[in-house]
């Protein structure tokens, strides 16, 4: 066999017969094979339609957005007050339950064991009333309620004044000889105690809560606080506790425009004084109105008794008139021919404290460097110059402590009173 003849068949020209599965690793698309269909363009009222509803759809997410936001302001706005009312809440209830709990100890079984008891009392409750202050301080209010915080704070500043009169006031009363002459202070620093109830309720309470309303929260409110519930059983109390009751007259405070039985009790008083100090003015009509010139007579009797002449008739006022008309009554029924004493009367004049100026300051100034000349030589002698500064103030309180009154540097009737007798004593 020649070798050409030899031929080499590695691949078979077909597949074995039902060897279908054989792998095709790829393959042409034929150049005639259909190609797929772009997607046919919408109808324009298709297009129209989802534009329409893409625009409201933004249309109610701005609103919505909107919504968020106005809400959040305003709640942001309405929680700045909330915020402050629940801090203002336990403040107002704390001073309230110190007041409680000052008509209550005063108004228990008075031993002398007692007694010590409600003085050590009565400096809880000045502590208590400071922390009331102190956390009042702590609180930051709405600007809209500024001026009701600061009314606030004054309504409890003049409780912690006014406890700290009536245990200071107490104290020496109880170790005197006679506690009769300290009833009048001890009123006086009552009067303190009611007129912060009198602040709270219309600068702070009334003005809070129209400020609430104004700014759409009528449903919330300042919270009251009351801190002398019973004026008159507190007087009472007081009394009892210095075992002088019924030294002093009890009735209603009067004032211009009140009437009735009270008023006409007041005039006939008021003129039975006028009768016998031989004054100028004009007898009263007794008609059970509080008029101007009842109001007048008034403030004459005070200005004569050493008290502010604001023609209110409280306690401090009714105990003047009848320690008038008893003074009246001895020195009419008895007559004396011892001459009279040397000590010049009180001298009466406005309520002075640091910051004011005048005569009246200059003339307060002059007696202090008389009392300063007679009780400490050596002391440096105030200026005389008008101005109530610190100087004046620091004599003022030197001379309070040393006739047993609180040192507050504030020029009032019993500062007045006590300089007098000083300088009585002096020379």
């Amino acid at each position: 066999m020649d070798e050409n003849e030899f031929e080499f068949d590695f691949f078979p020209e077909h597949p074995p017969d039902g060897d279908e599965s054989q792998e095709v690793l790829w393959e042409d698309e034929p150049p005639d094979a259909p190609r797929r269909r772009e997607a046919e363009a919408a109808p324009p009222h298709i297009v129209m339609r989802r534009r329409v509803a893409a625009i409201a759809a933004v249309a109610l997410l701005l609103l919505i957005i909107l919504i968020v936001v106005v809400t959040s302001g305003g709640s942001g706005h309405g929680s700045s007050y909330r915020g402050y009312l629940a801090g203002l809440a336990p403040v107002a209830n704390g001073s309230a339950a110190v007041g409680a709990s000052l008509s209550t100890a005063l108004g228990g079984k008075q031993t002398a064991s007692s007694r010590s008891a409600l003085l050590t009392r009565l400096d809880g409750l000045v502590q208590q009333e400071s922390g009331d202050i102190a956390r009042l301080e702590a609180l930051t209010p709405p600007s809209a309620l500024r001026d009701e915080h600061a009314q606030a704070l004054a309504a409890l500043d003049l409780r912690l004044r006014g406890l700290q009169g009536i245990r200071n006031s107490l104290t020496q009363a109880l170790a005197a000889a006679d506690s009769t002459p300290w009833l009048p202070v001890l009123s006086s620093q009552l009067d303190d105690l009611i007129t912060s109830d009198v602040i709270w309720e219309s600068a702070v309470r009334g003005a809070g809560n129209a400020v609430l309303q104004a700014n759409g929260l009528g449903t919330s409110a300042i919270p009251a606080s009351q801190f002398v519930a019973d004026a008159t059983t507190l007087r009472k109390s007081i009394q009892t506790v210095l075992g002088t009751q019924g030294a002093t007259s009890t009735g209603p405070v009067l004032k211009l425009g009140d009437t009735g039985a009270d008023v006409t009790a007041w005039q006939t008083q008021l003129n039975a004084w006028l009768k016998a100090t031989g004054s100028t003015l004009t007898p009263l009509t007794v008609d059970g109105a509080f008029g101007a010139t009842t109001q007048t007579a008034t403030e004459a009797l005070q200005t004569a008794s050493s008290l502010t002449p604001d023609g209110v008739v409280g306690p401090s006022t009714r105990q003047a008139l009848q320690r008038a008309l008893a003074g009246t009554k001895s020195s009419t029924t008895t007559p004396s021919t011892t001459p009279p004493p040397a000590t010049p009367p009180a001298p009466t004049g406005p309520v002075l404290k640091l910051g004011d100026k005048g005569s009246d300051v200059t003339a307060w100034q002059t007696q202090l460097n008389q009392w300063l000349k007679a009780t400490q030589p050596t002391a440096t002698l105030l200026t005389v110059d008008g101005t109530f500064g610190t100087s004046t103030q620091t004599v003022t309180e030197a001379l309070q402590s040393a006739s047993g009154l609180t040192p507050d540097g504030i020029v009032g009737p019993s500062t007045r009173q006590a300089l007098t007798a000083a300088l009585s004593r002096s020379g």
